[in-house]
């Protein structure tokens, strides 16, 4: 028993995690997931390769006997994060661009594209004045960004983007799965565009408060608002009705939808808040505590939701259960930003206290 290992926890076996200067607001992976970055609140980006030479699938073990799973302990540390270049003035968020690069924008109304090894330069895009909101297409083709209320559109390597200027400041941009449609907030209303033509008369959703985020379900179908303080609002984008789901204890920092069970799941409350889209129907899934939840994220592929909690605390659940695996025990700083990977190996996340992780999951967790 006093062999250090004895005490490791699962995130210990599973994850690498580093101590960032400044707490990371925001993480993204690429669109192979070979690395996956970290924005700061000082503007610095932190990038880390998702290949791992002492990879947790590397040190699992199945008895033949009895079937257990065990994971051995990491015997050599692993690399540190690689620092991000120019990233004095970033504007927007991180956003996955082309195959396996980054883009951010500035205060200069430039744009930078940023390589998987922390490499930064420009591309031809731009605004006149300060980038406030950055969005790139599934294909990684065509940038969308806004300054003040001008919403840009333009491939990437073109300097002449399509411009439209709307009443208010857009807060948000949001491109659909399929790439056919872009989503913007400004002021308290949000705007379902066609990439083709800008100019068309939009799809118009009125809110009672501005979006700070957009986020699209898979397939198209629903649209989340995020708020700063009440809630969060659903749009039925096949009908343009508008679900407001509200009175939550805190605010509601992460929205998901589980892709196996048609629901949405959402942080702020003292437990995982999930509905069924279908009916509305709460599906209780997680257990209730006295501590909130902080941040949510859906796996891509599983019916799992990762539970990040005010205390540090994470977990999984699988939605539609009670039962959770903890994957750390309470580290008294807040699970702020939380993000699985596109195939659902990985799951990225970050602490108030300026933490940061990335968590591997063996290939033989889960069944198949």
């Amino acid at each position: 028993m006093k062999d250090e290992r004895a005490h490791l926890q699962l995130f210990d076996l599973i994850a690498r995690d580093w101590q960032l200067a400044s707490p990371a607001q925001q993480i993204n992976f690429n669109a192979d997931t070979s690395a996956v970055a970290f924005a700061c609140a000082d503007g610095s980006v932190h990038l880390a390769a998702t290949a791992d030479k002492a990879s947790p699938t590397q040190r699992t073990r199945r008895a033949i006997d009895t079937g257990r799973l065990t994971i051995a302990a990491r015997e050599k540390p692993f690399l540190p994060l690689k620092v991000a270049e120019f990233t004095e003035g970033r504007s927007s968020d991180v956003v996955a661009f082309g195959a396996q690069g980054f883009a951010f924008a500035k205060t200069s109304g430039r744009i930078n594209a940023l390589s998987a090894g922390g490499i930064a330069y420009h591309i031809p895009p731009r605004a006149q004045t300060a980038i406030q909101v950055l969005a790139a297409s599934p294909d990684g083709k065509v940038l969308a960004y806004a300054s003040a209320a001008q919403l840009y559109v333009a491939p990437a390597e073109t300097s002449e983007p399509e411009m439209i200027e709307l009443p208010n400041e857009i807060s948000a941009v949001a491109f659909s799965p399929d790439g056919l449609t872009l989503a913007v907030a400004h002021g308290n209303a949000v705007l379902r565009l066609p990439l083709q033509a800008l100019n068309r008369q939009p799809v118009e959703s009125l809110l009672a408060e501005p979006a700070s985020g957009l986020h699209w379900h898979p397939d198209g179908a629903w649209l989340v608002c995020s708020v700063a303080a009440d809630g969060f609002y659903l749009i039925d984008t096949a009908r343009n009705q508008i679900l407001h789901r509200n009175k939550f204890p805190a605010a509601v920092r992460s929205v998901g939808f589980g892709p196996s069970t048609a629901t949405v799941v959402a942080s702020g409350a003292f437990r995982v808040a999930a509905w069924a889209l279908e009916d509305g129907r709460d599906v209780v899934t997680g257990k209730a505590g006295l501590v909130l939840v902080n941040a949510v994220a859906t796996c891509p592929n599983r019916n799992l939701v990762a539970v990040g909690y005010a205390n540090g605390l994470l977990s999984l659940a699988e939605i539609g259960q009670q039962s959770e695996i903890l994957l750390r025990e309470d580290t008294g700083a807040g699970i702020t930003a939380m993000v699985w990977s596109q195939e659902g190996k990985y799951l990225a996340l970050a602490g108030t206290d300026g933490s940061a992780a990335l968590v591997e999951f063996p290939d033989a967790m889960f069944k198949s």
